[in-house]
C-alpha cells in the first residue's frame, strides 16, 4: 500500500506542475473568450448591406432539387443540388444551389448591379480563421507553460 501511495505522489509531483495547469488554464480561458467573441461579433456582410440599401433583394422558389448521395437517405456527406427560380423586372432568371443542407422552398437573393449575378446572403468564415482560433489558444498554453518552467 505505501507503493502505491508513493508512485500517486511522485505522479503528482512529476506530472502535474503548477506550469502544466496554468497552461491548460490559459488555453480554457482563450479558448471560452473566443466562443463567446465569435457569437457575439458575427462578420457583417458589406456586400447584402449595399444591397439591401439599393433594394435589390428578390426572393427565389425551388423550381427542381436532386441529392449526390449514393444512399436514398439524407445524410450529412450529401451534397443537395437545387434550381431556384426569380423574376426582376418581369425577366425570369435562375440560381444554382449547391450546399449539405436540405434546399428550403424559397431563399433570399441578393445582386448588385446584374440580376443574374445574385448571391445568398451568407457569409461563412474562411479556413484560415478557423485554424487560428484553434492554434492561438494552443499556442499560448504552450508558451505559458514554457515562460514557466514546464517543458
Amino acid at each position: 500500500m505505501e507503493e502505491l501511495v508513493e508512485l500517486i505522489e511522485e505522479f503528482g509531483t512529476s506530472v502535474f506542475r503548477f506550469s502544466a495547469f496554468a497552461g491548460i488554464a490559459v488555453m480554457i480561458a482563450l479558448f471560452v473568450i473566443e466562443v463567446k467573441w465569435t457569437r457575439s461579433h458575427t462578420p457583417s456582410n458589406k456586400r447584402v448591406e449595399k444591397a439591401l440599401h439599393l433594394g435589390h433583394v428578390v426572393e427565389a422558389k425551388r423550381v427542381k432539387f436532386w441529392d449526390d448521395a449514393i444512399t436514398p437517405d439524407e445524410r450529412t456527406t450529401s451534397w443537395y443540388h437545387a434550381t431556384y427560380a426569380y423574376e426582376v423586372s418581369g425577366k425570369q432568371y435562375t440560381y444554382k444551389y449547391l450546399e449539405h443542407e436540405y434546399p428550403p422552398m424559397v431563399i433570399k437573393l441578393y445582386y448588385m448591379n446584374n440580376p443574374r449575378k445574385a448571391f445568398r446572403g451568407e457569409k461563412k468564415p474562411g479556413a484560415i480563421s478557423k485554424i487560428l482560433f484553434l492554434i492561438i489558444p494552443i499556442a499560448a498554453g504552450i508558451g505559458v507553460m514554457y515562460l514557466l518552467g514546464g517543458i
